[in-house]
């Protein structure tokens, strides 16, 4: 997958798949003279991107009126507003449909490399990688000297013989 460590590049990005797959307001009966949710769904991107907070994504795009002409705004959403979007859009049908079409869209603008064959695959934990367990560290380290040692399934030989014991009992 192409990366990007342009925030400008992830903010329009993010506008653009907002705009093919989200509504434009969270309601029908909304005043629509405020922001849209493609606007405020790239503004969050943007947020996570540059792993800042609420009222730091706040100034950033206060600072940079050309990034917000990009996504069509005149002022950068406040805190609040935020806030009430990322609790909006962080439904889990929302999120899961929201990443079959972010798949979707980077296939077809051909952002993905390979064959095609192999499934997507994203994590949405909302955990980033660093936060893992020491235990299961660990558990990556043996089982992959297993398989170096042409262990089957990654088992180790103590397993092997335990459970070979455990039948042999009456």
């Amino acid at each position: 997958m192409i990366t990007s460590k342009s925030p400008r590049k992830v903010l329009k990005l993010a506008y653009a798949l907002g705009v093919e797959v989200l509504p434009r307001y969270f309601s029908p009966f909304s005043r629509h003279d405020g922001f849209t949710k493609p606007q405020l769904f790239a503004c969050l991107v943007l947020r996570e991107h540059q792993k800042k907070s609420l009222r730091g994504v706040e100034e950033l795009l206060a600072d940079s009126p050309q990034w917000l002409a990009d996504i069509g705004l005149s002022k950068a959403p406040d805190h609040n507003t935020l806030s009430r979007a990322f609790n909006e859009f962080v439904d889990p049908d929302l999120a899961t449909s929201m990443l079959d079409l972010m798949a979707k869209l980077a296939a077809s603008r051909k952002l993905l490399r390979g064959d095609g064959v192999k499934p997507l695959t994203l994590d949405s934990s909302m955990f980033e990688s660093r936060h893992v367990s020491r235990h299961f560290e660990q558990r990556q380290r043996d089982t992959a000297a297993a398989a170096s040692r042409g262990g089957k399934h990654g088992q180790t030989k103590r397993r092997k013989k335990g459970a070979a014991g455990r039948g042999t009992r009456g």
